[in-house]
């Protein structure tokens, strides 16, 4: 009796698991996976409301109907078929996997997550062979005039939400929703091929400060204080007199963030629950009230250089950012609700330039503009928001330098810049040593360069752009697609096939740097 009540409260469980999922995966086109999990908490109770539509809400009811009915279709089947079936659907999964193209994606809810589980906890290090298989190349312009540029100035790093590249005007975006950072962009230096090492803000967070790559099938806790190694930027900078701090509009607590900043040389770090601010949703605070904190943090100590991370959270879905900034856009698509965040940030932005301004502060700022990932919204199918794919909309992203008192016209830099050679280019621009642990390098050093990024949010999936190339690796098959990003920037012709030595170069690349990377964070 009591094996049967285990039986039905598993069927139950498993029945109303599934059905959860359906909302999940017509958005993603994935079910829950490890990674979402460990994501979704309070922080994004904002977002998971913002679904919860008669769209959503049939599907899932459809679901629970056919769960509540199917024993009852099915009173006698045979026993050893009722047995055998559901083993038989778990084995075909992830044997299709291999076989057919599925973009790195799961379709069955319950395998997903134990997969994903499971490579969390069995992934290991993997041998390493010689780095690098494929040799930087493409356009570079010399910056090294601008070494010591900063030197003893003040340094604003605004790391944007969800903003990829290709939402600025500076990057070509027809519609114009940063009207105050355009501006400032006029006299600085634009990246045009900067990419985060992350779709998803805490490990390209790691990366940004500690100047080494995040791993594959890591979570938050591996790169806490005194696990993972890390010379971070801010450490390096307040041992040379800077103050420094961390102004963040969300919540630290979201995916584990505290453990990253804590321990990492900021002598302030304030987010939302202590910035406060007029208003508030789930995921943080407006960020006028993180801008005018800013300012605060200054004037305390106005007679030191200072080294300040500020990190907005306009942009983040639902794209409803808390806040009374303008939304000029008509908001009749997601696009467009998203926009109006970013014009909103842009607005805050703006108040935190004023405020400098005013203090006769301005025109010595180093200052440093950079999208902490991207944003999709369904360039690719199953594509939407950022933490599931690698391709150009998930991690692309604006890299801007304007150094103190600005150039009079813009400079493109062609160098292709990845997430861990910012802190070495702000490292340069100060004149200040840069550790042996940083494994990037300045970007003002007139030499091709090369990104690598990945996402392991459902199955691992590997990125590598250098020159116009982009390649994109699973992991789990070793399958690669390539594409020539100067003449199909929407990444629609895989060419894998035409250039199978360019695709093996790159398979091989990407998985003994994942393999190196796993060796750096957990050992081995």
């Amino acid at each position: 009796m009591g094996a049967r009540r285990t039986a039905w409260a598993g069927y139950a469980l498993a029945g109303l698991y599934t059905a959860a999922n359906v909302p999940i995966a017509r958005q993603f086109g994935t079910p829950l996976t490890w990674a979402f999990v460990e994501a979704t908490g309070g922080a994004l109770w904002d977002s998971i409301a913002a679904h919860v539509t008669p769209g959503n809400a049939a599907p899932v009811g459809l679901v629970l109907l056919w769960v509540a009915a199917l024993p009852r279709l099915v009173r006698r089947p045979p026993r050893l078929a009722w047995a055998a079936l559901p083993a038989l659907l778990l084995a075909l999964g992830p044997i299709g996997v291999r076989r057919c193209e599925t973009l790195g994606l799961h379709r069955n809810a319950i395998a997903a997550l134990v997969a994903t589980r499971l490579a969390r906890m069995t992934d290991r290090p993997g041998p390493q062979g010689q780095a690098a298989a494929v040799a930087a190349e493409g356009p570079a312009i010399d910056l090294t005039h601008l070494n010591g540029a900063g030197r003893g100035r003040d340094v604003i790093w605004v790391l944007l939400e969800s903003t990829g590249a290709r939402h600025l005007s500076a990057y070509g975006a027809e519609v114009e929703a940063t009207p105050r950072l355009s501006t400032l962009a006029r006299g600085g230096v634009v990246f045009e091929s900067a990419y985060t090492s992350y779709p998803e803000s805490i490990k390209s967070l790691y990366a940004l400060l500690c100047g080494r790559p995040p791993a594959p099938n890591t979570g938050a806790a591996d790169y806490a204080a005194g696990r993972a190694e890390c010379e971070a930027l801010p450490e390096l900078l307040r041992g040379r007199g800077y103050r420094t701090g961390l102004f963040h509009s969300g919540r630290f607590v979201y995916l584990g963030m505290r453990a990253l900043v804590e321990g990492r040389g900021f002598e302030a770090l304030h987010d939302a629950q202590t910035i406060g601010g007029e208003f508030a949703v789930s995921f943080g605070t407006d960020d006028a009230s993180t801008a005018r904190r800013l300012l605060q943090w200054i004037d305390e100590a106005p007679e030191r250089p200072f080294f300040a991370l500020y990190m907005p959270i306009a942009g983040h879905h639902p794209y409803r950012s808390p806040g009374r900034g303008s939304r000029p856009f008509a908001a009749s698509s997601e696009l467009e609700h998203y926009r109006n965040d970013l014009y909103s940030g842009d607005e805050a932005l703006g108040a935190l330039i004023d405020g400098l301004a005013a203090r006769g502060r301005l025109d010595e700022v180093l200052w440093v503009i950079e999208g902490d990932h991207g944003e999709a919204f369904h360039e690719h199918a199953g594509n939407f928001a950022h933490s599931l794919f690698v391709y150009e909309e998930n991690v692309h992203v604006p890299l801007i330098i304007v150094p103190p008192r600005a150039f009079a016209t813009p400079v493109r830099a062609p160098q292709v810049a990845g997430a861990v050679d910012v802190a070495p280019t702000i490292a340069a621009l100060l004149e200040v040593p840069a550790p042996p642990s940083w494994t990037g390098r300045s970007l003002l050093t007139p030499v091709p360069g090369t990104a690598r990024f990945f996402s392991d949010y459902n199955g691992v999936l590997l990125g590598l752009r250098t020159g116009s190339w982009k390649c994109i690796v699973e992991a789990e098959s070793g399958r690669v697609r390539l594409f020539d990003l100067s003449r199909d920037p929407g990444e629609r012709r895989d060419l894998s096939r035409e250039l199978p030595e360019r695709a093996q170069a790159c398979r091989e690349d990407l998985l003994d740097w994942a393999a190196r990377s796993r060796a750096a964070v957990r050992g081995g």
